[in-house]
């Protein structure tokens, strides 16, 4: 295999079998290389290493964004744990966003609950009553 063929396979290597494929073309290739060509090759390897690394974290990233469960995915930007409610839309305490899901003010589908991560229950980003200083609410 010539040099530049190589270095093209390095650049454009996505799966899985190409980039074996390639990686074994390389140690073929470097056995009767000469040092500059070993160093032209090895710098395509490490370009293409860098490549895969960014594409990884960047799915990675993607992936922490939602939670997994039951088969369905859910966008974590969309769920608060109730402490996280209790702050964002000024309520007293975390214990008013339990009371509400007891009493049904938040509805079923709007609760996800994680038994993963010792049931914790996860509600739905959107105001559900307006809350008031009055005596009496």
């Amino acid at each position: 295999m010539k040099l530049r063929n190589l270095i093209e396979l390095l650049r454009t290597a996505d799966t899985p079998e190409e980039i074996t494929a390639v990686s074994q073309a390389v140690k073929k290739f470097v056995q009767d290389a000469s040092p500059e060509e070993v160093a032209l090759v090895k710098r395509a390897q490490s370009e293409m290493l860098d490549r895969i690394i960014a594409e990884s974290d960047m799915v990675i990233e993607e992936g922490k964004r939602y939670l997994a469960l039951n088969g369905k995915q859910y966008k974590l930007e969309d769920w608060l744990t109730s402490a996280e409610y209790a702050r964002k839309y000024g309520l007293s305490s975390a214990n008013v966003v339990t009371n509400w899901i007891m009493r049904g003010v938040i509805p079923p589908e709007d609760i996800i609950d994680v038994p993963e991560l010792n049931n914790l229950k996860l509600v739905r980003n959107r105001e559900y009553k307006k809350t008031s200083t009055e005596v009496g609410d």
